[in-house]
C-alpha cells in the first residue's frame, strides 16, 4: 500500500548522500529501480542478488553479488541498498538490519516508493493452450482482443503522471504478446518515455518477429518445460523443433540489433522434464542466453483455491498436478505457515490492466468479471484503487487461506536445492 515512509526523489538522494548505491534483485523490479535512479541522477554500483543462476552475469553492465560476498565488504557507512525484490523484500529486510543497516536510513524498498507494479497484457490471445496455464485449463475466458499503440500511449502517459517512480513497463500476463502486430510500436513508445519494457513469449510459432527486437526491448523471457517430446507436453500445442529454430532467431536478432537486450530462458521444474536440464543449460550457454528455473506452478490461483476448498478441477488440470515435482499440498502447507508469519501479499501493489482497459482484481486470478473497479484505467484515480484494493473482501478471503503465498512458494530456490529438484551431473 502506498506508505507512510514515501521519500520523493529528492529526499531520497539527499539520503543516500555519498554513499555508493546498490540494487538488490535483478530482475523485473531491479530493472525498474536501475533506471529510476538513472532518471533522478543517482549512480548505480550494482546489483545484489541471491540467484546463483545470475553469478559471475551483469544487468546493464552492473556486476551481480551475493548477499554475503557484498556484505563482506561492504557497511551503511559506505553503502546504501534498495530492495526491489517482490516476493522477499521482508525477508531481504531482516538480513540487511542483521548486517547493520537501518531501514529508511540505510535501506529502503522500491515498492514503498512507487505505487504500483504496473503489468499491461497487451495481448488477449494466446497460441498454446497450455495444461498449466488457464489458456488450457480454464472453461471461462475474458474477451479476445489486443490493445492499439495509440491506447497505450495514453496509459503510459497517466501512468508517468501519478506514479514518477514507475522504471519498467511489463507488457504480458495471460496472453502471447508477439501476436500483437503492435508491438514493436509500443516499445518504441515505451523507450521514447524513458521506460524499460519486459515482453514474454513461448516463441513457438512462425512469426516474423524481427521487428520486435529491432524496437529494442528492454528483457525478453522465453519460457520452456524441457526437451523434444517433454516440452511439448506442457507446451501443449507446441512444437520443439520450431521452439529450437526461433531461440537461434533470437540469438541472431540480439546479435544484429540489440546486444544489450537481456534474454532469460525460464524453465519450468516437473517430474518428467528434470532430467532436461543439463540439456537446457548446454543450449543457453550456447546462445549465450540466462537460464532461470522455478518449480512448474498450476496456475491460476482459482485452480489453488479449487483444490484447497475440495471442489473438481479441469482434466488438463488435473493432469498438470500429475506431473508436479512440487505439488499443491507441499505449496499450501508452505505458504500457510508463511500466512502465520504474517508474510505480505506480493500482488497487492500490482495492477493487471486487460488489453481493453479493464483492471483485474488480481494478475493471478482469472476468472472473467473479477475486476478491481467497475472503471477502466483511464478514468479511475490511483487513489480510488488503492481504497478497492484496501478493502478488497476477496483479497482478505484469499489471504485467509494463505493463498496469496502459492506463487511465492512455487518461485523459491532454496526450496529448489533442498527438494534436489533439478537433476546435474
Amino acid at each position: 500500500m502506498i506508505s507512510e515512509t514515501y521519500l520523493n526523489p529528492a529526499e531520497l538522494k539527499e539520503l543516500i548522500s555519498t554513499r555508493e548505491v546498490f540494487v538488490w534483485g535483478a530482475r523485473h523490479d531491479g530493472y525498474a529501480a536501475s533506471l529510476v535512479l538513472k532518471r533522478i541522477g543517482v549512480e548505480q554500483a550494482g546489483f545484489i542478488d541471491s540467484s546463483v543462476a545470475l553469478q559471475g552475469t551483469k544487468a546493464f553492465g552492473y556486476p551481480i553479488s551475493l548477499p554475503d560476498d557484498f556484505f563482506s565488504v561492504n557497511t551503511s557507512e559506505d553503502a546504501f541498498i534498495i530492495i526491489a525484490s517482490g516476493f522477499y523484500a521482508d525477508e531481504i529486510s531482516e538480513i540487511c538490519v542483521g548486517n547493520g543497516f537501518v531501514r529508511q536510513n540505510d535501506f529502503v524498498i522500491y515498492g514503498e516508493l512507487r505505487k504500483f507494479n504496473y503489468q499491461v497484457d497487451i495481448s488477449g490471445a494466446c497460441n498454446l493452450r497450455c495444461i498449466s496455464c488457464p489458456r488450457g485449463n480454464y472453461p471461462e475466458h475474458r474477451p479476445p482482443g489486443f490493445m492499439s499503440a495509440d491506447t497505450y500511449r495514453l496509459l503510459l502517459e497517466k501512468i508517468l503522471r501519478d506514479d514518477p517512480y514507475t522504471g519498467i513497463m511489463t507488457l504480458y500476463n495471460w496472453g502471447e504478446p508477439l501476436l500483437n502486430r503492435e508491438l514493436p510500436q509500443i516499445i518504441r513508445i515505451t523507450n521514447e518515455y524513458s521506460t524499460l519494457s519486459a515482453i514474454s513469449s513461448n516463441l513457438s510459432f512462425n512469426i516474423d518477429f524481427e521487428p520486435v527486437i529491432k524496437a529494442k526491448p528492454t528483457w525478453f523471457r522465453v519460457s520452456n518445460s524441457g526437451w523434444g517430446e517433454n516440452y511439448e507436453v506442457t507446451h501443449t500445442g507446441g512444437n520443439w523443433e520450431l521452439f529450437r529454430s526461433n531461440l537461434y532467431k533470437l540469438k541472431e536478432y540480439r546479435e544484429r540489433h540489440h546486444p544489450e537486450m537481456i534474454v532469460e530462458v525460464f524453465f519450468h521444474i516437473y517430474s518428467h522434464n528434470r532430467g532436461d536440464f543439463p540439456k537446457i543449460q548446454e543450449l543457453c550457454d550456447d546462445l549465450d542466453f540466462t537460464l532461470r528455473y522455478r518449480h512448474a506452478a498450476l496456475a491460476p490461483l482459482d485452480n489453488i483455491e479449487k483444490i484447497f476448498d475440495g471442489d473438481p478441477v479441469s482434466p488438463q488440470a488435473e493432469q498438470t498436478r500429475k506431473i508436479q515435482f512440487l505439488t499443491v499440498e507441499e505449496v499450501m502447507k508452505i505458504a500457510q505457515s508463511e500466512e502465520e508469519k504474517c508474510r505480505p501479499c506480493y500482488y497487492e501493489d500490482h495492477l493487471w490492466i486487460n488489453w481493453d482497459l479493464h483492471i483485474a482484481h488480481c494478475m493471478e486470478w482469472y476468472k472473467p468479471g473479477l475486476d478491481l473497479v467497475e472503471k477502466d484505467f483511464l478514468s479511475v484515480s490511483l487513489e480510488e484503487l488503492w481504497r478497492a484494493r484496501e478493502n478488497s473482501a476477496f483479497c482478505k478471503k484469499c489471504k485467509s487461506k494463505g493463498i496469496h503465498r502459492a506463487y511465492c512458494v512455487y518461485g523459491d530456490e532454496n526450496l529448489i536445492a533442498k527438494k534436489e529438484s533439478l537433476m546435474v551431473p
